[in-house]
């Protein structure tokens, strides 16, 4: 007897379509901010899930710099109270970026 042979099963080729989805929302501005642009450093307000890197690429593609370096700080839940309820405003998320130097992003 033979041993059995087995079709190669192709495998099944889909098409997938993801929706590009920016994560960085907008530019953090603040005396602080303002305060560390002298180091060339840049603060954006990005999604609550977003990574360093997705913010590195974004950064670059979008303003067509050289990002050195990203720092990322989770802002806490707000507690606020209105007509003796309390309720809690979503934290968000600030990416700090470095930048290489004599580069700029105009923010204005």
């Amino acid at each position: 007897m033979s041993p059995r042979k087995t079709k190669k099963e192709e495998p099944i080729k889909t098409t997938t379509i993801h929706a590009v989805k920016t994560v960085v929302k907008r530019p953090w501005i603040s005396e602080k901010s303002q305060r560390v642009l002298e180091n060339n450093q840049y603060v954006f307000l990005v999604e609550e899930h977003a990574t360093k890197n997705a913010v590195k690429e974004e950064i670059q593609r979008k303003y067509g710099v050289h990002v050195v370096g990203v720092n990322m700080v989770q802002l806490p839940w707000e507690t606020t109270r209105f007509r003796n309820r309390v309720s809690k405003k979503r934290g968000k998320r600030k990416a700090f970026v470095f930048l290489k130097k004599g580069e700029k992003i105009d923010i204005a």
